[in-house]
């Protein structure tokens, strides 16, 4: 007998085998069994959750010739049919591979016809954020007035790219993602079935790694089935999912405290070596300190925040997971891994009172022939910001630039920095220009001309980072874009009413003069000079 999918041998079948969708399901019964039926629905959430298998169900009970209290029969000839996938009143669309008008209009042609064997003809449209906006267009008529024998269901992972013309016409059921307990429960249930020998800590590794997703889990546990033969130890799970164990990140952490960095970065090279996934190692990072903190705060019982401090240990997790975003976005994400474990030692030592004889020199990264391979460890910074800084000036710097940019703003240019910046692949080799790309990360950016880009955000302090770095700024982006450019920092609530003035400007036709920058931009420069100077002269007063 031909080898079937367990995702496939298990789907449900009827409403009470779906897991984890409690309320649609109750809804949708209720539904058929009040007849309230309406002619189009729009099931939205992300992969696995169960959106196409509970439209099948749907439309099959809604067809059965025996069903009781919303449930099928599964035994008449409509439910045979239906389960062996040959009720021709049942069509489904892969909306990714066919979005275009035609397809749309080939609905609109067959809607009118009375269904052969069934009650309801029942049209199941999979990812429709996918068609095109002429086959939205298309789809909007049908769905004005239908005919009362036809039922649309709509299923997406990207709700947001559909237009609300249409979702007004949909009665809409948001399914969530399923929980670790109940994508365990039926993982156990399977695994009984199908004779699987599995642990609980690898099930429940299994749930977590499915992100919610029920089928994502099950296509999980047949391949580990595959491979272990039908014995699935832990060791299998972290092999097939690119984790690591938590003994190893705690040796990490402990190796990064007692400033072993060279047995850290033994243990990183093994990792790399063995093929494991550094933004899921970093995740699993902050899970354990998040769980470090968790005891510390209930019964004081961890011993890494008492040698850390619960400080220290916030500041990592926040770093941790900055530097997430930027793995994610990275094609060599071991680059990433190694400035951070950097950046975690310099938190974790700083003001410690031990010297480490590593910080003298520099500490491999392992072999990259693409990167600089050696990051020095000089270049470790202390982060701490003075305190009560006047940034006057800056702010005057950034009216200037603002006028200067909006006065020759496009939307060419605007379009082409935010592809440059978004599609860049960073090659960072210093800490100095992680910095700089963690800061830019959380700008948005709403505005450009051939000399200038606007940059928005909610946070004075991000404001003040960047004021901080300005002329590294200037240089970063300039190097990223290949031209000559001047970066605005601005709040996003400013933008917004500054933004108008200009707009009122320029449709009034009034002339926006270029002001001139250098002579503010020197006072800036000067007064940092005169702060080195001071800090020149008190180690003058220090010395013999």
């Amino acid at each position: 007998m031909e080898y079937q999918a367990l995702y496939r041998k298990y789907r449900p079948k009827t409403f009470d085998d779906v897991y984890g969708q409690k309320i649609i399901v109750q809804t949708l019964k209720n539904i058929i069994k009040n007849n309230k039926l309406t002619h189009a629905y729009l099931f939205i959430g992300p992969r696995g959750t169960g959106k196409t298998s509970i439209a099948k169900i749907f439309a099959k009970t809604i067809n059965c010739l025996n069903s009781n209290d919303g449930i099928s029969c599964e035994k008449c000839d409509i439910c045979t049919n239906i389960n062996n996938n040959e009720n021709i009143d049942i069509i489904e669309m892969d909306a990714a591979s066919n979005n275009g008008v035609d397809e749309i209009r080939e609905i609109k042609n067959h809607v009118t016809l009375l269904p052969t064997v069934s009650k309801y003809k029942v049209y199941i449209i999979d990812e429709v954020h996918m068609l095109t906006t002429g086959a939205f267009n298309a789809l909007l008529k049908t769905l004005e007035e239908p005919p009362k024998h036809v039922i649309f269901i709509l299923a997406t992972t990207e709700p947001h790219k559909i237009p609300l013309t249409i979702i007004s016409r949909c009665q809409s059921f948001e399914f969530k993602p399923i929980p670790k307990n109940i994508i365990k429960e039926r993982l156990n249930y399977i695994c009984k079935k199908e004779k699987i020998k599995i642990d609980d800590k690898s099930l429940d590794l299994i749930a977590i790694d499915s992100n919610g997703g029920l089928r994502d889990a099950i296509s999980m546990l047949d391949q580990l089935n595959a491979y272990s033969n039908g014995n699935i130890q832990f060791e299998n799970v972290l092999l097939l999912n690119g984790r690591v164990s938590d003994d190893d990140l705690l040796e990490i952490i402990n190796n990064i405290y007692d400033c072993n960095l060279n047995d850290v970065f033994k243990i990183i090279d093994k990792i790399d070596n063995d093929g494991k996934n550094f933004v899921y190692i970093s995740e699993d990072m902050i899970k354990i300190l998040r769980n470090e903190l968790l005891n510390y705060q209930l019964n004081n019982s961890s011993k890494l925040i008492k040698k850390i401090t619960k400080e220290k240990i916030l500041d990592i997790i926040l770093l941790i997971n900055r530097s997430i975003n930027d793995m994610k976005n990275s094609n060599d994400k071991r680059i990433f891994f190694d400035i951070l474990i950097l950046k975690i030692y310099e938190i974790i030592n700083n003001n410690n009172k031990q010297t480490n004889v590593l910080l003298k020199n520099e500490i491999s990264t392992g072999n990259k022939d693409d990167i600089t391979k050696k990051i020095p460890v000089d270049n470790l910074k202390n982060d701490k910001k003075e305190n009560n800084i006047d940034f006057s000036l800056y702010d005057d710097l950034m009216n200037i630039r603002l006028n200067n940019i909006l006065a020759t703003a496009s939307k060419k240019d605007l379009v082409d920095y935010k592809e440059k910046l978004n599609s860049i692949d960073m090659e960072i080799i210093n800490l100095d220009q992680l910095r700089i790309a963690n800061i830019l990360n959380d700008f948005d950016i709403k505005a450009a001309s051939s000399s200038g880009i606007v940059l928005t955000t909610s946070s004075d302090n991000l404001i003040h980072d960047i004021y901080n770095e300005l002329i590294n700024v200037d240089k970063y982006i300039t190097d990223i874009l290949k031209r000559d450019i001047k970066v605005c920092v601005i709040l996003i609530d400013e933008w917004n009413k500054k933004r108008e003035v200009y707009i009122k400007k320029i449709k009034n036709k009034e002339k926006i003069e270029i002001l001139e920058e250098k002579e503010i931009l020197d006072k800036i420069i000067n007064k940092f000079s005169n702060k080195s100077n001071e800090f020149d002269d008190l180690l003058e007063i220090g010395g013999e």
